[in-house]
């Protein structure tokens, strides 16, 4: 297929989820060489096999991003199999939710090793080969809990406000070498990862209802609508875009 990304090879961390689904599904029909890294085995098989038969192209390589070993040896075998990636998506992601008092050491622990460890080191070992082709974009899955503390959520507002921090810095870093880094900060966005920590709410409906009512457009942001945002911030059409975020929130921020 021919694109903004024709000939470029993307990797994305978390593909499988709603949001890494549709940002896939996005860049391979716009000529990416989809690179799909995630723990869900089957579901990550089943996306690869789906963007093949839509004749884009795609490789599912299974990958702890928190793991030291597993992250390098995934993005070599990306690069043995299609080429050196020149895109970067991370977008993995957990949210173990508790008050300051209930939230256990290995809960916090473990939230930081995957949002906030498992993006360095997505960049950590991308890096080199994006420097070997002179250039290079990264989007970092941020989020409006980087600006906004949420109840009962202080570690994944942590992580959020650490990922975007950690964009601003690699950002003038890797700017001589041709590598854009951005983070992408969405509000609510319909998806199971929602529907998880909404349905265990007392009232889920209410806050559902709280949710959409928190945007000026008055409802959740669809994953598609984010991955339009991901690949905008990883084309050409951005190529003066570095060191910032961008809010794709439906005017969330503008009513705090």
């Amino acid at each position: 297929m021919n694109g903004r990304f024709s000939g470029q090879v993307a990797v994305i961390t978390g593909a499988t989820g709603a949001i890494g689904s549709a940002t896939a599904h996005l860049l391979a029909a716009e000529g990416a060489v989809v690179a799909l890294l995630d723990q869900q085995v089957a579901a990550g098989e089943a996306l690869a096999a789906a963007l093949q038969h839509q004749g884009g192209q795609a490789l599912f390589v299974p990958c702890d991003v928190s793991s030291d070993s597993a992250m390098p040896a995934a993005l070599a075998q990306v690069a043995q199999s299609a080429g050196g990636p020149t895109l970067l998506v991370t977008i993995a992601g957990i949210n173990l939710n508790g008050t300051l008092e209930t939230l256990t050491v290995a809960d916090w622990d473990r939230m930081m090793a995957v949002n906030v460890r498992g993006v360095f080191l997505a960049a950590k070992y991308t890096v080199p080969f994006m420097k070997q082709a002179g250039r290079g974009a990264i989007v970092n899955m941020s989020s409006v809990s980087a600006f906004v503390g949420s109840k009962d959520s202080s570690p994944y507002v942590t992580t959020k406000g650490a990922v975007l921090s950690f964009s601003r810095s690699i950002a003038g870093e890797l700017a001589p070498y041709g590598i854009r880094v951005n983070a992408i900060c969405p509000g609510w966005v319909n998806t199971p990862f929602t529907d998880q920590y909404i349905n265990a709410a007392p009232d889920p409906k209410a806050l559902r209802d709280f949710a959409s009512g928190q945007h000026l457009l008055n409802r959740m942001a669809e994953p598609a609508e984010v991955a339009q945002g991901i690949a905008w911030l990883l084309s050409d059409a951005a190529s003066f875009v570095t060191g910032t975020e961008l809010f794709v929130d439906g005017g969330f921020m503008i009513r705090r």
